[in-house]
């Protein structure tokens, strides 16, 4: 799949779901399956889905994830600490996944059914040195983030 370079996503996922997803990524990697290896996490900000799918076409997105609520200290200043590519976005069924549930991190099964939409990513994995999201631009904004900026859903920003 062709990755665009127009913009790349930052989002924030909790942290035990993103150690979870790339268990469920290594896990379905593992399965000799003609399925799609991914991973879908849940979302209200259909909207921003929506528009990120109208833009990225058939393309998939770099995906700059902030590992929120983290088990350990966070940093001072906020830094993006995992990566994968976002290949779009599947409305809800009564808040809950619409697809197979083998797709979803098993940290997820406690989470009540109250999402709109769900993204799906490919390649998660952890970045080998985070980035400081004060190093980022939002598309289309002159300058970067504030250094203590905490992403509260999914957000366009510069290609990177």
């Amino acid at each position: 799949m062709d990755i665009t370079q127009a913009f790349a996503i930052l989002a924030p996922v909790p942290e035990i779901h993103l150690i979870s997803g790339s268990e469920t990524i290594a896990k379905l990697a593992d399965e000799s399956s003609d399925e799609t290896v991914k991973v879908a996490f849940g979302s209200m900000d259909f909207e921003s889905l929506r528009k990120i799918d109208e833009l990225r076409g058939n393309k998939a997105v770099k995906a700059f994830i902030y590992a929120s609520n983290p088990a350990g200290d966070q940093p001072l200043n906020s830094q993006v600490s995992w990566h994968g590519l976002y290949i779009g976005h599947v409305p809800s069924r009564n808040g809950r996944y619409p697809g197979k549930a083998k797709f979803r991190p098993p940290s997820t099964k406690t989470d009540k059914p109250t999402w709109a939409v769900f993204w799906e990513v490919q390649e998660l994995q952890p970045l080998t040195s985070p980035i400081a999201i004060a190093s980022l631009k939002g598309l289309g904004k002159k300058s970067n983030y504030p250094s203590r900026f905490i992403p509260e859903g999914p957000v366009l920003i510069e290609y990177i």
